[in-house]
């Protein structure tokens, strides 16, 4: 019996506003969810993060390091990373893609980042990584490849993944954790949906939409979301992985995606570029030299309400790592204010007019 409930408390066209229940916590989507890969954001403590409802943590590498048998022994990764509030763990999935590795017919062969050693990451090992860590949700192992890869691999992709899945759907044991499927295809509308239709039969708890966010153009993004919902449940969340700018999450909120993910925003703090609103600013401009106005008037975050552009251009050209921080706060603060206004324009049906303030 899965422990997620996930009730659409308002639909305005194809966009939704839902509450989803997991373990006594509520998360209102669509949602965005930044990414603690080691159990941690960098530079950023949790205590910073008061309107952060979940946050994703990542299999592969707190399999390397501390272990997820450690992290079992110390309570669990909530108890671990001290973080009460919701937790997803992504599988190692994506590590196969973004890292050098070799797949093969049991799963894909990592080069350990830390020492050199090979090792062999499996649905199983995925699985029961999760299981030990203790995540809210967790996800299956899956393959990604490249968006353009040619349609051979593409068809590999989406079968590897769906042999997989049912590997992982068969050996979850954490009755206290849900288990997400994921749909991989590129941008072929055919594909998508052939894995869409797998990934249903076996009924899980959530669905991402993986292999996105890899190059595509927004048009393109945007068409095969809008083709590959209409294959998945309703009354199930829908998860697009790995994406976090703001135009990219209107466009796919408007297509009825209720989570997200990505680290774009603390690492484009890191880079000096600020969300204001619908665009950006970068501190690291000359003209804010003596600039004595937050970085973005009426904002509410920590940052704002304390550091002038000025102080803020001076840490981080001088005090990297202490000005990391400060942007980080305001950029993962700004995102979340955009999906709370982006939820309630679907309350008050008023989406299409959010959109364009937005856009």
């Amino acid at each position: 019996m899965s422990n997620l409930d996930f009730n659409i408390v308002k639909k305005d066209s194809f966009a939704r506003a839902g509450i989803v229940k997991i373990n006594n916590k509520e998360l209102l989507t669509p949602t965005f969810m930044p990414v603690a890969t080691k159990g941690s954001l960098k530079s950023t403590p949790h205590e910073m993060l008061d309107k952060t409802t979940v946050l994703l943590a990542n299999t592969y590498h707190l399999y390397l390091r501390p272990g997820a048998d450690l992290i079992n022994e110390l309570g669990g990764l909530h108890k671990f990373m001290n973080w009460n509030k919701l937790i997803l763990t992504d599988s190692g999935g994506f590590q196969g893609w973004s890292l050098p590795t070799k797949k093969i017919q049991e799963g894909i062969e990592f080069k350990n980042i830390y020492d050199g050693s090979t090792f062999l990451m499996t649905p199983e090992v995925s699985i029961k990584t999760q299981n030990l860590l203790g995540s809210d949700i967790a996800m299956i192992f899956d393959y990604v490849v490249n968006i353009d890869a040619p349609i051979e691999k593409q068809e590999d992709a989406i079968k590897t993944t769906e042999t997989w899945a049912n590997i992982a759907k068969n050996i979850h044991a954490n009755n206290n954790q849900s288990l997400f499927g994921i749909v991989q295809g590129g941008l072929v509308k055919e594909l998508r949906e052939k894995s869409a239709l797998s990934m249903t039969k076996l009924e899980f708890d959530g669905y991402a939409l993986g292999g996105l966010a890899l190059g595509e153009t927004r048009g393109e993004r945007k068409e095969i979301v809008n083709y590959t919902t209409q294959f998945l449940p309703e009354n199930r969340p829908r998860y697009v992985m790995g994406l976090g700018d703001t135009l990219g999450l209107i466009d796919l909120i408007e297509e009825g995606i209720d989570m997200f993910d990505c680290v774009w925003p603390a690492r484009l703090a890191r880079h000096g570029k600020l969300i204001t609103g619908n665009t950006y600013l970068n501190i690291k401009n000359k003209q804010f030299a003596n600039d004595p106005s937050p970085i973005y008037e009426g904002c509410p975050c920590f940052t704002c309400k304390n550091y002038s552009k000025a102080y803020l251009r001076h840490i981080l050209r001088n005090e990297p790592t202490s000005a990391w921080l400060y942007l980080t706060v305001h950029n993962l603060i700004q995102t979340e204010i955009m999906l709370d206004d982006a939820r309630k324009s679907i309350l008050e049906s008023d989406f299409a007019n959010f959109r364009k303030r937005y856009v």
